[in-house]
This record gives structure tokens, C-alpha cells and sequence, in this order.
């Protein structure tokens, strides 16, 4: 979404002279959420949704939702992008663990959707210390295999994650090598020659392939081959700089950053992954 807005931007500063002209319909003032959380009640109605609320040290609430079922066969933690909230598109990223027949665990990040900041600053740093007191809390609460799934800004968290804790398991979705090559992707070839993508040292400094350089767990990564935010070629890089000899790699055809895991190709790769099946 954030990658939309800035091709906008772009679009519309280097485009100041044209005339157009945009339509609008009563539907554009009355939005709706069609990947509302409420909806996994009649996409899956065998599974139940449980709230849940972890206080953090300083006092922040990491808020989420438990989404599962008896005889699942394995958890799942998502970790999701940035701009991504349960609200509003819990369903849509949810969705194709049913057909995994998984449990799944989410929490929206500080300060955003359900979860409450501690009226302080946050960066990078509070996100992670609070991923890995989720982490350690979901680990005492559910049995089992439980697999880190990460997706695209939530691909870096999870692999920090990985580097912190003995982990089950380890999936990347839309992922690439480092914070930089993915805020260049932001901006579309067209612009590149006007427009510098800088970020802080506290940026600057993630590596997905140093995180995972010493990680033993299998690890998937799956990335769509029409993925322009992470581009393929980038999660491709990553996952031949891993050592781990107990990795699979999936292309899924045809997808971009977000749909992925909708394609049944994908959810095969997936299951044969969990079943121990690498390269």
C-alpha cells in the first residue's frame, strides 16, 4: 500500500502540466474491509477466534487473535508487513493456513491496529524486544510444532527472531536480503534517476542473510515472481547465501508481494516444507 502511494506521488510530481480527470461513486466515500477478521467465521467455521493481550515490560499491550482448532496439526506465528493490521485484513493473510491445517497466532505491532504503545517513541528495537516476548510467550502456551512466519517487513523480524531463538521453524514470504535494497524497491525505475532512498543506521543495519548465517532450523522462502517490492531476485539472493542445508526455495508464478499464499501451488510447497521435504 505504502509502495502504491509513492508511485503516486511520483506519478502525479513528474506528470504536474497533464490534465485528467478522476470519477467517483457513492462506494468511494462508503469504503469497506473485505478481508475483515470477522469473515474467517464462515470462510473456516470449523475454527474458533480467541482474543489475546500481552503486556509488554514498559507497559505496552501487544494485543491479537488466536484462530484455531482441535485437531490442527501445527501453529503458526504470522508476523505481518508493515501496514497490515488484523482488523482489517486478517482473513486475507489467514485464510490459507486452513488449508494447512494450522493453528494461527497474530499480533498487531505498538501503537498500531488493537495494540497499545506506552506513549513513548518506538522504532525498530521495540519492535523486536516485543516480537521476542510474544515469541516466548506463544511458545509456553501452545504444543507442538510452531512455525515463525514472516511476511514482508515481518520476514525481517522473524529472521532477527530466528537469530535469537532455537526456532522450530522458519518461513519468509516477500522477503529479500537487507532494509536498503527493499526501500529501493519502493521507487519506481522511472524515478530512480530523481528520487534517493536514505535511511538511519538503525535501517541501515538489517541483514536478513547475517541474521540467518548461524540458524539451523529449516527455513522456507517463498516469493511471487511478479513481486515488485521485494523483487524475486532479491529473496533468491537470500536464500542462496544461506548455509542451512534444510531450506526449500518457492516461486510462486504469476503473484506479486501480497498474494503469494493464495496460489495452491504455493500451499503444496508449504506442506511438503513441513513434511521435511528441502531442495
Amino acid at each position: 500500500m505504502k509502495k502504491i502511494k509513492l508511485s503516486l506521488v511520483i506519478a502525479a510530481s513528474l506528470t504536474l502540466s497533464a490534465c485528467t480527470t478522476i470519477n467517483y461513486s457513492a462506494q468511494n466515500f462508503v469504503p469497506r474491509d473485505p478481508h475483515k477478521i470477522t469473515h474467517l467465521k464462515t470462510i473456516a467455521p470449523a475454527y474458533q477466534i480467541d482474543n489475546l493481550e500481552f503486556i509488554q515490560n514498559d507497559g505496552a499491550i501487544s494485543r491479537g487473535v488466536y484462530w484455531h482448532k482441535p485437531d490442527a496439526e501445527v501453529t503458526v506465528l504470522y508476523l505481518m508487513g508493515s501496514g497490515v493490521r488484523l482488523d482489517a485484513n486478517g482473513a486475507y493473510f489467514m485464510k490459507p493456513f486452513a488449508a494447512l491445517n494450522a493453528n494461527v497466532i497474530s499480533f498487531d505491532y505498538r501503537g498500531f491496529g488493537r495494540s497499545d504503545s506506552a506513549d513513548k517513541a518506538h522504532g525498530l528495537k521495540e519492535t523486536q524486544d516485543d516480537t521476542l516476548a510474544l515469541y516466548d510467550h506463544v511458545r509456553k502456551m501452545v504444543k507442538g510444532k510452531l512455525v515463525v512466519h514472516g511476511h514482508s517487513f515481518g520476514s525481517f523480524v522473524a529472521a532477527k527472531l530466528a537469530s535469537l531463538r532455537p526456532l522450530d521453524t522458519v518461513v519468509m514470504e516477500g522477503t529479500g536480503t537487507t532494509a536498503q535494497a527493499y526501500g529501493d524497491n519502493l521507487v519506481p525505475w522511472f524515478a530512480k534517476p530523481f528520487i534517493t532512498i536514505n535511511l538511519d543506521p538503525e535501517l541501515l543495519s538489517i541483514d536478513n542473510r547475517a541474521s540467518l548465517q548461524n540458524v539451523t532450523a529449516p527455513i522456507l522462502i517463498i516469493n511471487g515472481s511478479d513481486d515488485k517490492q521485494t523483487p524475486e531476485h532479491t529473496a533468491r539472493e537470500l536464500f542462496d547465501s544461506l548455509k542451512n542445508p534444510k531450506k526449500r526455495y518457492e516461486k510462486a508464478l504469476g503473484m506479486g508481494h501480497m498474494d503469494a499464499m493464495t496460489k495452491p501451488e504455493t500451499i503444496a510447497a508449504y506442506r511438503a516444507f513441513l513434511d521435511g521435504r528441502y531442495e
